[in-house]
Protein backbone atom coordinates (compact mmCIF):
# COMPACT_ATOMS: atom_id res chain seq x y z
CA UNK A 1 0.00 0.00 0.00
CA UNK A 2 1.26 3.49 -0.82
CA UNK A 3 1.39 6.37 1.25
CA UNK A 4 2.06 9.56 -0.42
CA UNK A 5 4.27 12.73 0.46
CA UNK A 6 2.30 15.58 1.93
CA UNK A 7 4.17 18.61 0.69
CA UNK A 8 2.97 21.58 -0.83
CA UNK A 9 1.26 21.27 -3.50
CA UNK A 10 4.01 23.79 -5.46
CA UNK A 11 6.53 21.12 -4.77
CA UNK A 12 4.32 18.32 -6.17
CA UNK A 13 3.50 19.93 -9.23
CA UNK A 14 7.16 20.35 -9.74
CA UNK A 15 7.66 16.66 -8.78
CA UNK A 16 10.71 17.74 -6.12
CA UNK A 17 10.97 16.72 -2.37
CA UNK A 18 9.52 19.17 -0.09
CA UNK A 19 10.63 19.47 3.81
CA UNK A 20 7.14 20.40 4.53
CA UNK A 21 8.37 23.71 6.14
CA UNK A 22 5.77 26.47 7.28
CA UNK A 23 4.67 28.73 6.34
CA UNK A 24 6.52 28.40 3.13
CA UNK A 25 8.75 25.74 2.71
CA UNK A 26 12.09 25.27 2.11
CA UNK A 27 11.90 24.53 -1.67
CA UNK A 28 9.72 27.29 -2.84
CA UNK A 29 11.58 29.53 -0.47
CA UNK A 30 14.99 28.94 -2.12
CA UNK A 31 12.77 29.30 -5.73
CA UNK A 32 11.23 32.72 -4.30
CA UNK A 33 8.02 30.46 -6.03
CA UNK A 34 4.52 30.85 -4.56
CA UNK A 35 4.48 27.85 -1.80
CA UNK A 36 0.67 26.99 -1.07
CA UNK A 37 1.05 25.37 1.87
CA UNK A 38 1.36 21.72 3.60
CA UNK A 39 -2.22 20.14 3.86
CA UNK A 40 -2.71 19.57 7.52
CA UNK A 41 -6.37 17.79 7.75
CA UNK A 42 -5.27 15.05 10.10
CA UNK A 43 -5.90 12.13 7.83
CA UNK A 44 -4.26 9.48 5.17
CA UNK A 45 -5.03 9.19 1.68
CA UNK A 46 -5.42 5.19 1.03
CA UNK A 47 -4.69 4.20 -2.94
CA UNK A 48 -5.62 1.15 -4.64
CA UNK A 49 -2.60 0.07 -6.44
CA UNK A 50 -4.29 -3.39 -7.60
CA UNK A 51 -5.89 -1.52 -10.85
CA UNK A 52 -2.56 -0.40 -11.91
CA UNK A 53 -0.17 -3.79 -10.86
CA UNK A 54 -2.81 -5.69 -13.27
CA UNK A 55 -3.56 -3.11 -16.07
CA UNK A 56 -6.77 -2.44 -15.69
CA UNK A 57 -5.49 1.51 -15.43
CA UNK A 58 -2.38 3.07 -16.53
CA UNK A 59 -0.38 4.89 -14.21
CA UNK A 60 -0.29 8.49 -15.05
CA UNK A 61 3.01 9.96 -14.49
CA UNK A 62 3.27 12.68 -11.20
CA UNK A 63 2.15 11.98 -8.04
CA UNK A 64 -0.58 9.40 -7.26
CA UNK A 65 -2.72 11.77 -5.54
CA UNK A 66 -6.80 12.44 -6.53
CA UNK A 67 -9.00 14.92 -5.11
CA UNK A 68 -11.74 12.30 -4.69
CA UNK A 69 -9.63 10.78 -2.11
CA UNK A 70 -9.15 13.80 0.13
CA UNK A 71 -11.55 13.61 2.69
CA UNK A 72 -12.32 16.93 5.43
CA UNK A 73 -11.76 17.11 8.44
CA UNK A 74 -14.71 16.34 11.04
CA UNK A 75 -13.38 19.61 13.36
CA UNK A 76 -15.65 22.01 11.48
CA UNK A 77 -18.98 20.58 12.24
CA UNK A 78 -17.78 21.86 16.00
CA UNK A 79 -17.17 25.24 15.30
CA UNK A 80 -19.22 28.13 15.05
CA UNK A 81 -19.89 29.76 11.42
CA UNK A 82 -19.34 33.21 13.05
CA UNK A 83 -15.22 32.64 13.48
CA UNK A 84 -13.42 36.38 13.56
CA UNK A 85 -14.09 37.68 17.13
CA UNK A 86 -13.37 40.94 18.73
CA UNK A 87 -10.39 38.61 20.89
CA UNK A 88 -8.42 38.63 17.20
CA UNK A 89 -9.26 41.63 15.40
CA UNK A 90 -11.32 44.74 16.82
CA UNK A 91 -13.15 46.80 13.93
CA UNK A 92 -16.50 47.35 15.69
CA UNK A 93 -16.93 48.56 18.95
CA UNK A 94 -19.82 47.54 21.62
CA UNK A 95 -22.51 49.27 22.17
CA UNK A 96 -21.87 52.24 24.85
CA UNK A 97 -23.12 50.92 28.56
CA UNK A 98 -23.60 47.26 27.27
CA UNK A 99 -20.37 44.94 28.42
CA UNK A 100 -21.17 41.61 26.30
CA UNK A 101 -18.53 41.10 23.81
CA UNK A 102 -20.64 40.29 21.08
CA UNK A 103 -19.32 38.64 17.55
CA UNK A 104 -19.86 39.22 14.03
CA UNK A 105 -22.79 39.31 12.19
CA UNK A 106 -21.74 37.22 9.51
CA UNK A 107 -24.35 35.21 7.35
CA UNK A 108 -24.53 31.33 8.22
CA UNK A 109 -23.20 29.54 4.87
CA UNK A 110 -24.81 26.56 3.11
CA UNK A 111 -23.08 23.77 4.29
CA UNK A 112 -22.14 22.14 0.88
CA UNK A 113 -19.97 25.92 0.45
CA UNK A 114 -18.87 25.63 4.00
CA UNK A 115 -15.45 26.40 5.33
CA UNK A 116 -13.05 27.09 7.61
CA UNK A 117 -10.84 30.67 7.10
CA UNK A 118 -8.31 31.38 9.68
CA UNK A 119 -8.65 33.49 12.24
CA UNK A 120 -6.49 37.43 11.47
CA UNK A 121 -3.75 37.00 13.49
CA UNK A 122 -2.76 41.05 14.16
CA UNK A 123 -0.24 41.69 16.85
CA UNK A 124 -1.94 43.53 19.81
CA UNK A 125 0.76 46.28 19.57
CA UNK A 126 -0.25 46.66 15.73
CA UNK A 127 -3.99 46.86 16.48
CA UNK A 128 -3.39 49.25 19.35
CA UNK A 129 -1.00 51.32 17.84
CA UNK A 130 -2.96 51.94 14.53
CA UNK A 131 -6.78 52.14 16.57
CA UNK A 132 -4.46 55.22 18.23
CA UNK A 133 -3.20 56.75 15.40
CA UNK A 134 -6.59 56.53 13.99
CA UNK A 135 -8.93 57.65 15.92
CA UNK A 136 -6.50 60.15 18.70
CA UNK A 137 -3.94 61.65 16.42
CA UNK A 138 -5.16 62.05 12.74
CA UNK A 139 -6.74 65.83 12.24
CA UNK A 140 -8.95 66.38 9.51
CA UNK A 141 -8.19 68.98 7.04
CA UNK A 142 -9.28 72.57 7.28
CA UNK A 143 -8.68 72.81 11.34
CA UNK A 144 -7.29 76.44 12.18
CA UNK A 145 -3.97 76.63 13.31
CA UNK A 146 -5.20 77.86 16.85
CA UNK A 147 -6.69 74.27 17.43
CA UNK A 148 -3.16 72.15 16.78
CA UNK A 149 -2.25 69.52 18.96
CA UNK A 150 1.25 68.46 20.18
CA UNK A 151 0.31 64.84 19.07
CA UNK A 152 0.81 65.75 16.03
CA UNK A 153 4.52 65.27 16.75
CA UNK A 154 4.60 62.13 18.60
CA UNK A 155 3.67 59.28 15.99
CA UNK A 156 6.12 61.15 14.04
CA UNK A 157 8.75 60.94 16.54
CA UNK A 158 7.91 57.48 17.40
CA UNK A 159 8.06 55.95 14.25
CA UNK A 160 11.49 56.83 14.04
CA UNK A 161 12.82 56.03 17.96
CA UNK A 162 14.54 53.30 19.23
CA UNK A 163 12.10 49.96 20.39
CA UNK A 164 12.97 50.99 24.11
CA UNK A 165 13.20 54.73 24.23
CA UNK A 166 10.63 56.87 26.52
CA UNK A 167 8.61 58.28 23.67
CA UNK A 168 8.03 54.62 22.22
CA UNK A 169 7.13 53.27 25.48
CA UNK A 170 4.98 56.34 26.32
CA UNK A 171 2.89 56.09 22.78
CA UNK A 172 3.04 52.54 23.30
CA UNK A 173 1.58 52.60 26.91
CA UNK A 174 -1.08 55.03 25.83
CA UNK A 175 -2.28 53.11 22.66
CA UNK A 176 -2.49 49.68 24.59
CA UNK A 177 -4.76 51.65 27.28
CA UNK A 178 -7.20 53.45 25.21
CA UNK A 179 -7.26 50.59 22.87
CA UNK A 180 -8.43 48.58 25.47
CA UNK A 181 -10.67 50.81 27.32
CA UNK A 182 -12.42 51.62 23.81
CA UNK A 183 -12.78 47.27 23.05
CA UNK A 184 -12.69 46.21 26.87
CA UNK A 185 -9.87 44.29 26.16
CA UNK A 186 -7.96 43.61 29.30
CA UNK A 187 -4.87 41.86 27.80
CA UNK A 188 -4.34 45.18 26.36
CA UNK A 189 -4.66 47.17 29.50
CA UNK A 190 -2.32 44.75 31.32
CA UNK A 191 0.27 45.29 28.85
CA UNK A 192 -0.49 48.80 28.73
CA UNK A 193 0.11 49.09 32.18
CA UNK A 194 3.38 46.99 31.86
CA UNK A 195 4.11 49.83 29.06
CA UNK A 196 3.44 52.57 31.15
CA UNK A 197 6.13 51.63 33.97
CA UNK A 198 8.94 51.16 31.72
CA UNK A 199 7.93 54.74 30.12
CA UNK A 200 8.17 56.10 34.08
CA UNK A 201 11.46 54.67 34.71
CA UNK A 202 13.03 55.85 31.59
CA UNK A 203 11.87 59.16 31.65
CA UNK A 204 13.45 59.64 35.56
CA UNK A 205 16.53 58.31 33.98
CA UNK A 206 16.14 61.11 31.06
CA UNK A 207 15.21 63.71 34.07
CA UNK A 208 18.39 63.21 35.53
CA UNK A 209 20.58 63.57 32.55
CA UNK A 210 21.32 66.51 31.01
CA UNK A 211 21.74 66.04 27.40
CA UNK A 212 18.21 64.37 27.57
CA UNK A 213 16.13 66.65 29.83
CA UNK A 214 15.31 69.21 26.79
CA UNK A 215 14.80 66.52 24.22
CA UNK A 216 11.32 66.82 22.52
CA UNK A 217 10.94 63.00 23.04
CA UNK A 218 10.88 63.68 26.72
CA UNK A 219 8.60 66.49 26.71
CA UNK A 220 6.46 64.79 24.62
CA UNK A 221 6.15 61.24 26.62
CA UNK A 222 5.45 63.79 29.81
CA UNK A 223 2.50 64.72 28.27
CA UNK A 224 1.64 61.41 26.81
CA UNK A 225 1.96 59.48 30.46
CA UNK A 226 -0.89 62.24 31.58
CA UNK A 227 -3.40 61.00 29.16
CA UNK A 228 -2.55 57.40 29.92
CA UNK A 229 -3.57 58.34 33.54
CA UNK A 230 -7.22 59.63 32.26
CA UNK A 231 -7.67 56.97 30.35
CA UNK A 232 -7.14 54.07 32.80
CA UNK A 233 -9.30 55.48 35.43
CA UNK A 234 -11.63 53.14 36.51
CA UNK A 235 -15.05 54.27 35.25
CA UNK A 236 -16.93 51.96 37.57
CA UNK A 237 -15.52 53.14 40.77
CA UNK A 238 -17.48 55.85 43.18
CA UNK A 239 -17.07 58.90 43.00
CA UNK A 240 -15.26 60.23 46.18
CA UNK A 241 -14.13 64.20 45.99
CA UNK A 242 -15.97 66.48 44.23
CA UNK A 243 -12.57 68.55 43.62
CA UNK A 244 -11.36 68.15 40.48
CA UNK A 245 -8.19 68.72 41.53
CA UNK A 246 -8.49 65.75 43.37
CA UNK A 247 -10.16 63.48 40.77
CA UNK A 248 -7.17 64.66 38.20
CA UNK A 249 -4.76 64.44 40.38
CA UNK A 250 -2.37 62.13 38.61
CA UNK A 251 -2.71 63.34 34.94
CA UNK A 252 -2.20 66.95 36.69
CA UNK A 253 1.25 65.58 38.09
CA UNK A 254 2.38 65.01 34.86
CA UNK A 255 1.44 68.14 33.81
CA UNK A 256 3.23 70.06 36.64
CA UNK A 257 6.12 67.95 35.16
CA UNK A 258 5.64 68.88 31.89
CA UNK A 259 5.25 73.01 32.95
CA UNK A 260 8.94 72.57 34.25
CA UNK A 261 10.42 70.94 31.16
CA UNK A 262 9.33 73.93 29.71
CA UNK A 263 10.78 75.97 31.51
CA UNK A 264 14.19 74.26 31.51
CA UNK A 265 13.69 74.06 27.47
CA UNK A 266 12.86 77.76 27.46
CA UNK A 267 16.18 78.46 29.66
CA UNK A 268 18.09 77.01 27.49
CA UNK A 269 17.22 77.69 24.28
CA UNK A 270 15.45 76.26 21.20
CA UNK A 271 17.55 74.43 19.06
CA UNK A 272 15.50 74.39 15.97
CA UNK A 273 11.73 75.98 14.84
CA UNK A 274 10.04 72.79 15.77
CA UNK A 275 11.56 72.56 19.21
CA UNK A 276 9.54 76.01 19.58
CA UNK A 277 6.15 74.77 17.71
CA UNK A 278 6.52 71.86 19.85
CA UNK A 279 6.86 74.11 23.18
CA UNK A 280 4.08 76.48 21.97
CA UNK A 281 1.45 73.55 21.95
CA UNK A 282 2.06 72.61 25.00
CA UNK A 283 1.85 75.33 26.45
CA UNK A 284 -1.64 75.70 24.94
CA UNK A 285 -3.02 72.33 26.99
CA UNK A 286 -0.99 73.29 30.22
CA UNK A 287 -2.54 76.88 30.30
CA UNK A 288 -6.28 75.11 29.54
CA UNK A 289 -5.25 72.73 32.49
CA UNK A 290 -4.65 75.63 34.71
CA UNK A 291 -7.19 77.54 34.15
CA UNK A 292 -9.59 74.23 34.80
CA UNK A 293 -7.49 73.78 38.21
CA UNK A 294 -8.17 77.90 38.71
CA UNK A 295 -4.54 78.20 38.92
CA UNK A 296 -2.72 81.14 37.46
CA UNK A 297 -0.50 80.84 34.99
CA UNK A 298 3.77 81.94 35.90
CA UNK A 299 5.40 84.94 34.92
CA UNK A 300 7.51 83.07 32.76
CA UNK A 301 4.47 80.84 30.76
CA UNK A 302 2.30 84.06 30.21
CA UNK A 303 3.47 86.65 27.20
CA UNK A 304 2.41 84.10 24.03
CA UNK A 305 4.49 85.84 21.70
CA UNK A 306 7.28 84.32 22.72
CA UNK A 307 6.34 80.74 22.17
CA UNK A 308 5.20 82.10 18.74
CA UNK A 309 1.76 83.00 19.01
CA UNK A 310 -0.24 85.54 16.47
CA UNK A 311 -3.02 87.27 15.49
CA UNK A 312 -6.45 85.69 16.97
CA UNK A 313 -4.62 83.10 18.64
CA UNK A 314 -2.77 85.60 20.43
CA UNK A 315 -5.37 87.59 21.26
CA UNK A 316 -7.61 84.57 22.97
CA UNK A 317 -4.24 83.31 24.34
CA UNK A 318 -4.13 86.50 26.56
CA UNK A 319 -7.55 86.51 27.58
CA UNK A 320 -6.73 83.52 28.93
CA UNK A 321 -3.56 84.45 30.91
CA UNK A 322 -6.28 87.04 32.57
CA UNK A 323 -8.98 84.27 32.67
CA UNK A 324 -6.83 82.29 35.09
CA UNK A 325 -5.56 85.05 37.78
CA UNK A 326 -9.30 86.49 38.16
CA UNK A 327 -10.52 82.64 38.69
CA UNK A 328 -7.49 81.82 40.75
CA UNK A 329 -7.43 85.48 43.00
CA UNK A 330 -11.52 85.18 43.49
CA UNK A 331 -11.79 81.76 44.16
CA UNK A 332 -9.07 81.74 47.09
CA UNK A 333 -10.88 85.25 48.36
CA UNK A 334 -14.31 83.72 48.53
CA UNK A 335 -13.27 80.11 50.17
CA UNK A 336 -11.09 82.31 53.04
CA UNK A 337 -14.58 84.60 53.03
CA UNK A 338 -16.90 81.34 53.47
CA UNK A 339 -14.61 80.20 56.18
CA UNK A 340 -14.43 83.65 58.09
CA UNK A 341 -16.50 84.15 61.12
CA UNK A 342 -15.81 87.69 61.35
CA UNK A 343 -17.34 90.30 58.92
CA UNK A 344 -15.47 91.14 55.83
CA UNK A 345 -12.66 93.68 55.92
CA UNK A 346 -12.23 97.34 53.78
CA UNK A 347 -8.79 96.00 51.86
CA UNK A 348 -10.76 92.48 51.21
CA UNK A 349 -14.00 94.22 49.55
CA UNK A 350 -11.48 96.75 47.24
CA UNK A 351 -9.96 93.47 46.73
CA UNK A 352 -12.93 92.51 45.34
CA UNK A 353 -14.20 95.52 43.64
CA UNK A 354 -10.51 95.21 41.67
CA UNK A 355 -11.45 91.87 40.56
CA UNK A 356 -15.26 93.00 39.54
CA UNK A 357 -13.71 95.52 37.47
CA UNK A 358 -10.84 93.50 35.95
CA UNK A 359 -13.71 91.05 34.91
CA UNK A 360 -15.96 93.02 33.42
CA UNK A 361 -13.22 95.09 31.15
CA UNK A 362 -12.02 91.27 30.27
CA UNK A 363 -15.45 90.29 29.41
CA UNK A 364 -15.92 93.96 26.99
CA UNK A 365 -13.12 92.41 25.29
CA UNK A 366 -13.96 88.87 24.70
CA UNK A 367 -17.11 90.05 23.55
CA UNK A 368 -14.96 92.39 21.12
CA UNK A 369 -12.63 90.00 19.79
CA UNK A 370 -15.47 87.43 18.59
CA UNK A 371 -17.18 90.35 16.94
CA UNK A 372 -13.82 91.25 14.83
CA UNK A 373 -13.31 87.87 13.91
CA UNK A 374 -12.88 87.50 9.73
CA UNK A 375 -15.69 86.08 7.97
CA UNK A 376 -14.13 82.76 7.22
CA UNK A 377 -14.20 82.08 10.98
CA UNK A 378 -17.87 82.83 11.56
CA UNK A 379 -20.61 80.36 11.87
CA UNK A 380 -24.67 80.19 10.46
CA UNK A 381 -27.18 79.41 13.01
CA UNK A 382 -30.33 76.91 11.11
CA UNK A 383 -33.12 75.50 12.49
CA UNK A 384 -33.55 71.59 13.07
CA UNK A 385 -36.44 69.79 11.48
CA UNK A 386 -37.14 65.87 12.43
CA UNK A 387 -35.20 62.76 10.53
CA UNK A 388 -37.35 62.99 7.43
CA UNK A 389 -36.38 58.97 7.40
CA UNK A 390 -37.06 58.11 11.09
CA UNK A 391 -40.01 60.72 12.13
CA UNK A 392 -38.27 61.00 15.49
CA UNK A 393 -37.78 64.25 16.85
CA UNK A 394 -34.91 66.15 16.67
CA UNK A 395 -32.30 65.74 19.05
CA UNK A 396 -30.85 69.30 19.43
CA UNK A 397 -30.99 71.61 22.36
CA UNK A 398 -33.50 74.03 21.42
CA UNK A 399 -34.29 73.45 17.50
CA UNK A 400 -31.56 75.16 17.03
CA UNK A 401 -28.07 74.41 15.41
CA UNK A 402 -24.83 75.85 14.53
CA UNK A 403 -23.20 75.42 11.32
CA UNK A 404 -19.35 75.98 11.13
CA UNK A 405 -16.54 75.32 8.04
CA UNK A 406 -14.69 72.41 10.48
CA UNK A 407 -15.34 70.96 13.72
CA UNK A 408 -12.12 73.06 14.36
CA UNK A 409 -13.45 75.89 14.18
CA UNK A 410 -16.40 74.75 15.89
CA UNK A 411 -13.54 74.04 18.77
CA UNK A 412 -12.18 77.61 18.69
CA UNK A 413 -15.97 79.29 19.04
CA UNK A 414 -16.64 76.72 22.03
CA UNK A 415 -13.26 77.94 23.69
CA UNK A 416 -14.19 81.19 23.84
CA UNK A 417 -17.54 80.73 25.36
CA UNK A 418 -16.20 78.61 27.49
CA UNK A 419 -13.65 81.56 28.92
CA UNK A 420 -16.62 84.02 29.27
CA UNK A 421 -19.04 82.05 31.26
CA UNK A 422 -16.28 81.60 33.48
CA UNK A 423 -15.33 85.14 33.43
CA UNK A 424 -19.31 85.74 33.78
CA UNK A 425 -19.30 83.57 36.94
CA UNK A 426 -16.26 85.52 38.69
CA UNK A 427 -18.32 88.62 37.97
CA UNK A 428 -21.66 87.14 40.17
CA UNK A 429 -18.88 85.61 42.68
CA UNK A 430 -17.19 89.17 43.19
CA UNK A 431 -21.06 90.97 43.58
CA UNK A 432 -22.23 88.23 45.89
CA UNK A 433 -19.43 88.49 48.30
CA UNK A 434 -19.22 92.63 48.10
CA UNK A 435 -21.87 93.64 50.59
CA UNK A 436 -23.89 95.77 48.16
CA UNK A 437 -27.27 96.78 49.32
CA UNK A 438 -30.00 95.37 46.78
CA UNK A 439 -30.77 97.96 44.76
CA UNK A 440 -32.57 97.96 41.42
CA UNK A 441 -29.35 99.17 39.32
CA UNK A 442 -27.54 95.90 41.30
CA UNK A 443 -30.48 93.44 40.59
CA UNK A 444 -30.22 94.27 36.88
CA UNK A 445 -26.76 94.43 36.75
CA UNK A 446 -26.87 90.53 38.36
CA UNK A 447 -29.72 89.87 35.86
CA UNK A 448 -27.82 91.07 32.76
CA UNK A 449 -24.71 88.79 33.54
CA UNK A 450 -27.10 85.48 34.37
CA UNK A 451 -28.71 86.78 30.53
CA UNK A 452 -25.12 86.67 29.16
CA UNK A 453 -24.11 83.54 30.97
CA UNK A 454 -27.54 81.81 29.34
CA UNK A 455 -27.07 83.17 26.36
CA UNK A 456 -23.07 81.68 25.90
CA UNK A 457 -24.55 78.26 27.81
CA UNK A 458 -27.09 77.52 24.99
CA UNK A 459 -24.52 78.61 21.84
CA UNK A 460 -22.78 75.99 23.58
CA UNK A 461 -25.15 73.96 23.57
CA UNK A 462 -26.12 74.65 19.87
CA UNK A 463 -22.54 73.32 18.80
CA UNK A 464 -22.48 70.19 20.29
CA UNK A 465 -24.20 68.84 17.42
CA UNK A 466 -22.18 69.69 14.81
CA UNK A 467 -18.82 68.86 16.62
CA UNK A 468 -19.92 65.70 17.38
CA UNK A 469 -21.35 64.78 13.54
CA UNK A 470 -24.88 64.54 14.39
CA UNK A 471 -26.39 66.31 11.99
CA UNK A 472 -28.05 65.22 8.44
CA UNK A 473 -29.56 67.32 5.42
CA UNK A 474 -31.62 67.07 2.70
CA UNK A 475 -33.25 69.33 0.55
CA UNK A 476 -36.72 70.51 -0.40
CA UNK A 477 -37.41 73.17 -3.46
CA UNK A 478 -33.65 73.59 -3.58
CA UNK A 479 -33.12 74.85 0.06
CA UNK A 480 -31.06 72.63 2.52
CA UNK A 481 -33.11 71.44 5.84
CA UNK A 482 -31.12 70.00 8.48
CA UNK A 483 -31.80 67.70 11.22
CA UNK A 484 -30.10 66.08 14.31
CA UNK A 485 -30.26 62.66 13.38
CA UNK A 486 -27.88 60.28 15.70
CA UNK A 487 -27.35 60.46 19.51
CA UNK A 488 -23.68 60.57 20.52
CA UNK A 489 -23.27 56.79 21.95
CA UNK A 490 -24.29 55.55 18.72
CA UNK A 491 -21.31 57.54 16.92
CA UNK A 492 -18.14 56.44 18.63
CA UNK A 493 -16.82 54.74 15.47
CA UNK A 494 -17.71 57.23 12.87
CA UNK A 495 -16.45 59.53 14.92
CA UNK A 496 -12.59 60.39 15.89
CA UNK A 497 -11.52 61.24 18.94
CA UNK A 498 -9.34 63.92 17.84
CA UNK A 499 -12.14 66.22 16.80
CA UNK A 500 -14.11 65.07 19.58
CA UNK A 501 -11.40 66.53 22.04
CA UNK A 502 -12.65 70.05 20.72
CA UNK A 503 -15.54 69.87 22.85
CA UNK A 504 -13.82 68.31 26.19
CA UNK A 505 -11.95 71.10 27.39
CA UNK A 506 -14.93 73.85 27.00
CA UNK A 507 -17.85 71.24 28.57
CA UNK A 508 -15.49 70.47 31.64
CA UNK A 509 -14.98 74.08 32.76
CA UNK A 510 -18.09 75.02 32.16
CA UNK A 511 -20.23 72.31 33.89
CA UNK A 512 -17.86 72.88 37.29
CA UNK A 513 -19.35 76.64 37.55
CA UNK A 514 -22.09 76.78 39.67
CA UNK A 515 -23.79 79.55 38.35
CA UNK A 516 -24.04 78.14 34.75
CA UNK A 517 -27.94 77.47 34.01
CA UNK A 518 -29.92 74.84 34.42
CA UNK A 519 -31.32 73.74 31.59
CA UNK A 520 -28.42 74.23 29.48
CA UNK A 521 -25.97 73.00 32.22
CA UNK A 522 -28.03 69.72 32.48
CA UNK A 523 -27.82 68.97 28.75
CA UNK A 524 -23.64 69.99 28.69
CA UNK A 525 -23.61 67.59 31.32
CA UNK A 526 -24.55 64.92 29.63
CA UNK A 527 -23.09 65.74 26.50
CA UNK A 528 -19.58 65.43 27.94
CA UNK A 529 -20.21 62.51 29.49
CA UNK A 530 -21.13 60.91 26.11
CA UNK A 531 -17.73 62.99 24.74
CA UNK A 532 -15.75 61.19 27.78
CA UNK A 533 -16.86 57.71 26.08
CA UNK A 534 -16.08 58.69 22.87
CA UNK A 535 -12.16 59.88 23.83
CA UNK A 536 -11.54 56.99 26.22
CA UNK A 537 -11.28 59.71 29.11
CA UNK A 538 -12.29 58.19 32.82
CA UNK A 539 -11.71 62.06 34.44
CA UNK A 540 -13.93 63.31 32.47
CA UNK A 541 -16.69 60.20 32.47
CA UNK A 542 -15.84 60.71 36.67
CA UNK A 543 -16.84 65.07 36.46
CA UNK A 544 -20.00 64.08 33.91
CA UNK A 545 -21.33 61.18 36.27
CA UNK A 546 -20.42 63.35 39.73
CA UNK A 547 -22.14 66.66 38.03
CA UNK A 548 -25.21 64.37 37.24
CA UNK A 549 -25.90 62.89 40.58
CA UNK A 550 -25.69 66.33 41.48
CA UNK A 551 -28.19 67.31 39.65
CA UNK A 552 -30.09 64.20 40.25
CA UNK A 553 -29.96 65.40 44.11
Amino acid sequence: MFFPRRGCETCKHRRVKCDRARPVCGQCQKTKLTCKGVVEDGSFIFLDENEYAGGVRKRRRGPNVTTAATTTSTKASTLPTNLITQENFNTKSPSAGSDDFSLFDIEPMDAQNFQLFPALDIPLEAQAIAYYVHIHVDIPYGVPEAMDSHLKYATIDWSQSEPDSVLRLAISAVSHATFGRARRSQAALTVGCTLYSKALVKTNMALRNPREVTDDTVLLSAMLLSFYENSVMDRRSDVVSRDIEVIGSRSFAHHDGAMALLKLRRQRGWPTNRSMELDKLVRRQLMRTLVLRSMPVPPWLRDGSQYDEFGQALELDRFTVIVAKVRHQTSVLCKGLAKCTVSISDEQIAQLHSFLAEAQTLDSALGRWASNLPAELQYTSVSVDTDPDLGTIDRSFNGTIHIYPTVGHAGLWNRYRALRIAVNSVILMAMSAIPIPLNLETISLKGAVKTTMCRLAEDLCESVPFALNMIGAYQIAGKDRFFVTKPPTDIKGDLKTCTAIFLCWPLALVITIPELPETPGHYLRKRLLDVSKIVDDGVLERIATLSLRTDES
